[in-house]
């Protein structure tokens, strides 16, 4: 039976669009970017739900097969996202950890953002480079 991906929070979509290649541990250190943020000031008020909703900030969100994508998802992989969401906030403690990431191969090649030149890297995962401002 295919996933009904309108059950599925914004937040959850997001990992599952961003990181369900990396696992459990990889969509956990995404579930901590959307904590991270909902701690900062840029984003005071907002939900992770609505963090994650944002224009141009989660680029899973804007594919043009993203429900196709999340349908094809075993439950398993949903399930895992669910858990990274409770578990990265219970790691974080309040405390914001990277605010950005992006894949290694972009943070690694020519076309990085200039933008990330002033960030300090947190953590490399998997293929994400996870980062601070």
């Amino acid at each position: 039976m295919p996933l009904d991906t309108k059950t599925l929070s914004p937040a959850i979509k997001a990992l599952v669009l961003e990181a369900a290649g990396e696992g459990a541990e990889g969509m956990k250190r995404v579930a901590k970017v959307l904590h991270s943020r909902a701690l900062l000031p840029r984003w005071k008020g907002m939900t992770v739900d609505q963090i994650a909703e944002q224009p141009k900030q989660f680029s899973g969100m804007a594919r043009t097969d993203r429900e196709a994508f999340l349908k094809r998802q075993p439950a398993q992989v949903t399930d895992q996202a669910t858990k990274a969401m409770t578990d990265a906030q219970t790691e974080l403690k309040g405390k914001p950890w990277a605010d950005h990431y992006m894949t290694q191969a972009l943070y690694d090649g020519p076309l990085r953002p200039l933008w990330a030149n002033k960030m300090k890297i947190m953590e490399r995962h998997g293929g994400h480079v996870f980062l601070k401002e």
